[in-house]
């Protein structure tokens, strides 16, 4: 649980802003964004959490890279997870979906991509780049300040992993939707091949 100030803090969903979940804190009520870990109103306005590299992965690549590891599967659906599998069904699973109450929360979209293509988003040092997936069929280099960045998919699941080359290290990085990437970094540049 993350510590704040020397307290421990306890957080749950609070509410939708640009079809993307705020996170509050039981303790101070504070609003928080879920993927940068910025307080974005409240009490504690402006604070930072810690945040690390987010990788997507499936079953099949976790069990390929750790043997070890324990699978859980629940059987239990929900009847908002029975309703939301039926719409995407409806329109078709590579077009995507978002929920009327997604959609009434959001400002003015950038409109340089659909909304909803997929991709991976890298940030490092106040530099944000959006790698469509549909770029990413082969491995690619991509030069930074920081170093050569290589993004590649997966064997087993397709997923892309965007690692440093001269360190091995992981940036911060989370598969998303171009609406979320892009809400929470305006004016993120978008990697052209």
């Amino acid at each position: 649980m993350p510590i704040i100030d020397g307290k421990v803090h306890h957080f749950s969903a609070g509410g939708l802003y640009n079809g993307l979940s705020l996170l509050i804190d039981d303790e101070t009520h504070t609003y928080w964004d879920h993927i940068t870990g910025e307080a974005v109103h409240g009490p504690l306005h402006g604070q930072q959490l810690d945040n690390w590299p987010i990788t997507h992965t499936n079953v099949g690549e976790a069990l390929a890279n750790d043997l070890d590891i324990s699978v859980n599967v629940s059987s239990h659906r929900s009847l908002l997870s029975k309703i939301l599998s039926w719409a995407l069904w409806r329109r078709g699973k590579k077009q995507g979906f978002l929920p009327p109450h997604f959609q009434s929360t959001m400002t003015e979209p950038d409109e340089r991509l659909s909304k909803l293509e997929l991709g991976l988003g890298v940030v490092d040092q106040g530099r944000a780049v959006y790698y469509p997936l549909a770029d990413l069929t082969a491995g690619i280099d991509d030069e930074w300040v920081a170093g050569t960045l290589n993004i590649s998919r997966g064997d087993l699941g397709g997923s892309p992993v965007a690692i440093w080359k001269n360190s091995g290290e992981r940036p911060f990085q989370l598969l998303s939707r171009w609406y979320g990437f892009a809400y929470t970094y305006p004016g993120c540049e978008i990697y052209k091949p």
